[in-house]
């Protein structure tokens, strides 16, 4: 893993590939020595990008993403599988959690061959660079071939009532002693212990105070759908196909479509949460004055006029979450528990990502809480349906009110 603490030319030595990081953010030199000569070679990250004013936390972000892309081939990991295939372990996580988990896991299979003599079928994603949907776990819809242990995040059809209905009483629970209090009081522990949450990605509000102006501090979800922050919202995604369907769900719940639509009209564009950390607090045209983003990204934005505002209502939040087969319990037990363990949960604090286990301090806000869909809801509504649905009102509201734009710039 990088750190501010290595030296510049012992970053560049172990991973050529980060050189064009330090290119895309300044240091525009043709080659790793004519940079080394002036940044000196041993000198240390955090104080290079002290000197040039750049924030590490996201540097170091952009680095882990490079050089995760440029791992082509991985010891104990698939790096592909045959569609249908019955794997022991299938998913992902998010990006800040990328290299902890997949160096982890490679640990596990390692001591799990030394042990058995064999090799299980572990896939995690990234190696196909994919935008990690996880879809090809279940094109097939066979429940025999679904994976031992699955690992995913957010509203997807993994939470539809199809599949629900097709895995009835195939997945077991119970991984959890102590949990944490503020996820248990919002209601994220399932009651039918099927959908493990091991965190929450929570939605904080990222507000520049330059472009606000006079308007209050929007403090609830409520809140954002008042006409005084009329094109002046910035919401998550890269394109079309990735704009976040988390909030319009909650919308939905709390406000109906007409929510959907007041909230549509204060929208003016969206982008990746890398990318609103360093819009915000700027003069850039894309820019707005409210951003809401996950408290990591939130967290990497360090910018003078710049605040965090945890929601008083709650920060609305997207589950990650495993499943874990009873027929396969005991084969991958020791992956479950590493999911839902202490050092998982620590490195989940580390990402800004509240865990799910109690037996960390999640590092919390004091009167930090937590807004979440409901299991009644998720088992009484097609959640992939009803989030098409709901992103398709926002789009022809957005679309009617700003004719001609540009969503995601």
């Amino acid at each position: 893993m990088i750190t501010g603490t290595m030296k510049v030319r012992e970053i560049l030595e172990h991973y050529p590939e980060s050189f064009e990081v330090f290119r895309s953010n300044g240091f525009d030199y043709e080659r790793p020595e004519d940079f080394l000569k002036v940044a000196g070679p041993d000198t240390m990250l955090r104080t290079l990008l002290y000197v040039r004013g750049i924030n590490q936390e996201l540097f170091l972000y952009h680095l882990d993403n490079v050089v995760l892309k440029a791992e082509a081939e991985r010891q104990h990991l698939l790096e592909d599988f045959e569609p249908g295939e019955k794997l022991d372990f299938y998913g992902n996580t998010i990006c800040p959690m990328k290299f902890t988990f997949r160096d982890a896991l490679e640990e596990i299979e390692r001591e799990y061959r030394k042990q058995h003599g064999v090799s299980r079928k572990c896939y995690l994603e990234f190696g196909k660079m994919t935008d990690d949907t996880c879809e090809e776990a279940w094109d097939h819809g066979d429940p025999e071939k679904f994976p031992g242990v699955f690992f995913s995040k957010e509203f997807n059809e993994y939470l539809g009532l199809d599949f629900q209905k097709k895995m009835k009483g195939m997945f077991t629970g119970g991984f959890y002693d102590k949990v944490n209090p503020a996820l248990m009081e919002a209601g994220l522990c399932d009651p039918e212990d099927v959908y493990q949450v091991y965190g929450v990605m929570a939605e904080t509000f990222l507000i520049d105070k330059k472009r606000l102006g006079d308007l209050p501090v929007p403090r609830t979800l409520e809140a954002l759908l008042d006409p005084i922050y009329e094109n002046n919202i910035i919401i998550f995604g890269k394109d079309r196909e990735t704009i976040s369907n988390a909030l319009f769900l909650y919308f939905y719940k709390e406000y109906g479509e007409e929510g959907i639509r007041k909230f549509a009209r204060n929208v003016k564009h969206a982008l990746h949460g890398s990318v609103m950390s360093k819009t915000a607090g700027s003069n850039r045209s894309e820019g707005g004055a409210v951003y809401l983003v996950s408290w990591f990204f939130a967290q990497t934005c360090v910018r003078e006029d710049v605040e965090i505002v945890w929601p008083d209502d709650g920060a609305i939040t997207l589950p990650m979450y495993m499943l874990v087969r009873k027929d396969d319990a005991e084969r991958v037990k020791d992956i479950a528990d590493y999911i839902a363990g202490r050092e998982f949960a620590e490195a989940c604090v580390k990402a800004y990502t509240p865990p799910m286990n109690g037996e960390v301090d999640a590092k919390l806000p004091p009167g930090a809480g937590f807004q979440w869909l409901g299991w009644d809801f998720i088992r009484s509504h097609d959640i992939p349906s009803l989030a098409e649905h709901c992103l398709e009102v926002f789009w022809q509201e957005w679309e009617r009110l700003h004719p001609g734009g540009v969503l995601c710039p």
